[in-house]
């Protein structure tokens, strides 16, 4: 790993972190940050099987990169419903609806199969908002000191200095298809200047964190010290390796709609608990107390209510839930059911998913989807079930793992101040998307001059009802 010569550097690195932080705490926080989401594309992508998916993502990483920081993009824009609406199954169908009007092949040709990358990416992104958020995010508010407001920002800043790992792409979106699908899919006209002036903000601010904020990770690690230990590890619900794996349950289902493939029958993409995922406490009003169901598509609210699901303990007797729609979005593809007494320790259980629910196009699964799972031991009876110490399991993504392990070595002189990256003249490439050179380097003293702008993306965070 380099050394970096931070001696003004970090007195820079002090300011712009502290202009961020201060001008972004006026905003709701939620979710992972945008180095995050990259990551977690990528880790699901590498765990795909089907072959189609498998060439896909090999072919076109930049794209799902891309596709993966899209929604956040949205939040540095004067109008920041061009992020809130990017990251919802209603964006996600119409771009699915976009991709299959212009080619009924669209993983045959590059033209059509960059946008698919890019919408597995931007999809990916929404449902591992929903991944960290229900689980990880408000359980490190209840354990952990430090101010939620910053807390996206800590986690990006945890991923690239811990491992490290980060990955900043080209920058490569087809403003005018995005444009197209909030006017014609949404009824939110976006012009495809304000896009590309969005992915060019969201572009610095993932090279700042990269390249300079990264310095600041022991400093933010007193405010979340659970979330850094806890954010990596695969037996944490929400953390990263849980979402790139419900991540990857969503590309398949992805493809199933591009294919016109209406069945159900999958579209469970991912549940905690589960094997994978026991029980992490007894304690029924936590958020990992609760079980969280993540769909592959929209479902139809009128079809969700309490009977929707059923849970039996091991004697077969019911156990009293509710059952709700995590968030308020209308496209609703995370179901959270709570318990309504504490879990008893070390038993089985099972939550039936009844075949009345629908998705938004009128398809039911053609049979019950049940999901067993079993509750955690206390150490002493009576007790709750204590947090895992021993050593946490490999990783699910070894090889993404490995390319994100070396820190690159041509960091700018500290006295160099190039102007920060831009978007410039589209290029077009075979691909179809407009490509945009996105590697200038950038000292901290210009990134000063980024600051107001950047901030925007930490101001406006996750207005959700």
């Amino acid at each position: 790993m380099h050394t970096l010569r931070v001696s003004s550097k970090k007195r820079s690195l002090a300011a712009l972190t502290f202009l961020l932080t201060a001008l972004g705490g006026t905003g709701t926080a939620a979710a992972t940050g945008m180095q995050g989401h990259i990551y977690m594309a990528q880790c699901a992508a590498e765990q795909v099987s089907d072959p189609r998916l498998r060439a896909l993502f090999d072919a076109h990483r930049n794209d799902l990169s891309n596709g993966a920081f899209f929604p956040d993009s949205g939040y540095t824009a004067d109008d920041h419903d061009q992020g809130e609406i990017a990251h919802w199954e209603q964006y996600v169908q119409g771009y699915v609806e976009v991709i299959r009007a212009s080619s009924d092949k669209p993983l045959d040709s590059a033209g059509s199969a960059a946008h698919v990358a890019f919408l597995m990416g931007l999809a990916a992104h929404g449902i591992t908002d929903s991944t960290f958020d229900s689980l990880l995010y408000e359980r490190a508010d209840q354990v952990d000191p430090g101010d939620m407001d910053s807390f996206d920002m800590a986690m990006d800043i945890f991923l690239v200095h811990d491992h490290p790992r980060y990955y900043i792409p080209e920058i490569a979106v087809d403003t005018q298809t995005q444009s197209a699908i909030f006017s014609q899919k949404i009824g939110h006209p976006v012009p495809p200047e304000n896009i590309e002036k969005a992915m060019s903000t969201a572009w610095s601010g993932i090279s700042v964190v990269a390249k300079f904020l990264y310095l600041g990770a022991d400093e933010w690690g007193v405010k979340f010290p659970w979330a850094r230990k806890s954010l990596r590890d695969p037996r944490t619900p929400g953390g990263y390796p849980f979402g790139a794996r419900v991540t990857a349950g969503y590309y398949r289902e992805i493809l199933r709609r591009l294919d016109g493939n209406p069945s159900a029958d999958t579209v469970v993409i991912g549940a905690y608990p589960d094997d994978a995922y026991p029980l992490a406490t007894l304690d029924n009003t936590r958020p990992d107390g609760k079980i969280v169901l993540f769909f592959g598509e929209g479902m139809d609210r009128a079809t969700i209510d309490d009977a929707v699901v059923t849970v039996r303990d091991a004697a077969g007797e019911v156990v009293p839930t509710t059952v709700g729609v995590y968030r308020g979005d209308q496209w609703a593809n995370v179901l959270r059911v709570t318990a309504q007494a504490p879990w008893k320790p070390s038993t089985k259980y099972t939550a039936v998913l009844h075949k009345s629910i629908k998705t938004l196009s009128g398809t039911s699964p053609t049979e019950d989807l049940v999901f067993p799972f079993t509750t955690c031991t206390p150490e002493a009876p009576g007790g709750d079930c204590a947090v895992p110490s021993d050593p946490p399991p490999p990783s699910a993504c070894p090889e993404l793992d490995a390319a994100y392990a070396v820190r690159p070595e041509d960091q700018p002189p500290e006295e160099e101040e190039p102007p920060p990256p831009s978007v410039l003249p589209a290029v077009e490439e075979a691909s179809g998307c407009t490509a945009s050179s996105g590697h200038g380097k950038t000292s901290a003293w210009s990134l000063l001059a980024l600051a107001g702008a950047c901030s925007a993306l930490f101001a406006w965070r996750r207005r959700r009802g």
